[in-house]
């Protein structure tokens, strides 16, 4: 679950209950207003009653006094003394309502006919009509009485079943359109961690130097963030620079001991000629072939560590095509002893603006293991394509191939699919690293395909500054 989406949940979930809360209240009340004012009414009415009755003849007043005035009403009047009724509303004397104790307040539901129900109430036959009713003991003239009035609520019910769900309606729309704020106030409150993120991805080893933009002005956990990200980059930009300046330095230093121990070695070699017992000459031979590896493999370091500190290439108008002629004819010795047929299709001119030194360096890192690791017998195929905006380069061979699993890691530095084989080939794992390093340095891009036991395919995108023409095989 994303921050935002628990930011949208916390605050919507947080303005629901909030408004669960007041919308109760509110509702409390409205629903308890309109018992109030009805359980007034009734006590008015009672009150009226009893004093027309403690001022009139009760049998009058039966007759005609209270009739018109309690038609709505479910009116029992009772002498306080005896219990005797006094007076019964029409409605009285057709719905029965059990007795309550004084001073009580009671919703009471009773179920009455077509003919029973009063003028107020659905017409529908056998409905159930809800009351509601007070007792009240009251004294007028001297006299006391026994009151209970109630009156039929159910208009007030059906307005509050309406009330009900209207507020819950509200409750269900607000709910949805908290969650809408909620939603865009979130993404609002992260944008800045947004534009922090698709930032910070660019800042890799290539982009050191960048750096996360600080708002002026603004003092807040974002920009501290900003602040303490920056002073992670800048550590860390520090330590990547001192880790290659310290691997270009100690490779710089190995080269004057590797070059005097060669030395050595050659000179041993002259002085024993042909009296060297062969335990030596082959002693001499392994040391004097180690000795070279050590040599490349610094001369390999040391231009690694050139190509990781650089971050542009110098470019001037070349031909690609004549550097890889010439590194294909240089290449064809090694693949003719091995009886490797090398196939060329190159364009007339293959126009580009780089650096070819380094660009020969790429390819040749290229040629060599394709030429290496091509079976005997077999064959490389050099191809040169243009595509709208590029040339792609491809080189073949047909050799034992690389394992799917291990593609993705063969740029890596020092990274070696066969050890045993790339030892005895003189291999170090950084070929192929370098001529990444090279190509991404003229804006370009190399990939690795193969299919292991049949072909190895390196494919090389550069930029192109002049059309060549059509392609030109043999």
């Amino acid at each position: 679950m994303t921050v935002r989406l628990k930011i949208t949940l916390l605050i919507s979930a947080a303005g629901f209950l909030s408004s669960l809360v007041f919308s109760g209240i509110v509702l409390w009340e409205m629903l308890e207003q309109p018992f109030h004012i009805i359980d007034s009414d009734l006590e008015s009415t009672a009150r009226r009653a009893i004093q027309v009755l403690a001022a009139a003849d009760a049998k009058a007043a039966a007759d005609g006094l209270l009739s018109a005035e309690d038609e709505p009403y479910w009116l029992e009047i009772r002498d306080g003394v005896s219990g005797n009724v006094i007076y019964r509303s029409k409605m009285a004397r057709r719905i029965e309502i059990p007795e309550q104790a004084f001073g009580s307040r009671a919703k009471i539901h009773r179920a009455i006919s077509r003919q029973t129900g009063d003028r107020q109430q659905d017409q529908e036959p056998g409905n159930e009509v809800s009351f509601r009713v007070r007792k009240f003991d009251m004294s007028q003239g001297g006299r006391t009485f026994q009151v209970r009035a109630g009156r039929p609520i159910e208009n007030l019910e059906e307005e509050i079943w309406d009330t009900t769900i209207t507020v819950a309606c509200g409750l269900v729309f607000s709910g949805f359109l908290l969650m809408g704020i909620s939603f865009l106030t979130a993404g609002f409150i992260l944008k800045p961690i947004q534009r922090m993120n698709e930032l910070a991805r660019d800042i890799s080893e290539k982009h050191l130097e960048r750096r996360l933009p600080l708002s002026t002005g603004r003092r807040d956990e974002f920009s501290a963030l900003a602040q303490t990200l920056n002073r992670v980059f800048d550590r860390l930009q520090h330590a990547f620079l001192q880790q290659k300046r310290l691997l270009a330095d100690a490779s710089h230093e190995l080269k004057t001991p590797l070059t005097m121990m060669r030395l050595a070695l050659d000179e041993i070699h002259s002085e024993l000629g042909e009296t060297g017992s062969d335990p030596q000459a082959e002693s001499h031979e392994r040391m004097t072939e180690q000795v070279l590896r050590m040599e490349r493999l610094v001369k390999s370091l040391l231009d690694l560590s050139s190509l990781e500190i650089e971050a542009a290439v110098t470019r001037a108008p070349i031909d690609l095509g004549e550097i890889l002629k010439s590194l294909i004819a240089e290449y064809r010795f090694m693949a003719d002893v091995r009886g490797i047929a090398i196939r060329v299709t190159l364009p007339e001119r293959l126009e580009m603006a780089g650096d070819a030194d380094k660009l020969a360096r790429a390819f040749s890192n290229i040629l060599d293991n394709a030429v290496k690791y091509a079976a005997d017998g077999g064959q490389v195929e050099v191809v040169g394509e243009r595509s709208d905006a590029d040339w792609k380069i491809t080189v073949v061979n047909d050799g034992p191939g690389v394992p799917a699993s291990e593609i993705s890691r063969v740029f890596e530095q020092f990274y070696r699919v066969e050890q045993s084989r790339s030892l005895r080939l003189g291999g170090s794992g950084l070929g192929l690293a370098i001529v990444k390093r090279i190509i991404e340095l003229h804006g370009g891009a190399v990939q690795l395909a193969s299919e292991p036991g049949r072909w190895t395919r390196v494919t090389v995108t550069l930029s192109y500054s002049h059309p060549g023409p059509i392609l030109k095989s043999r």
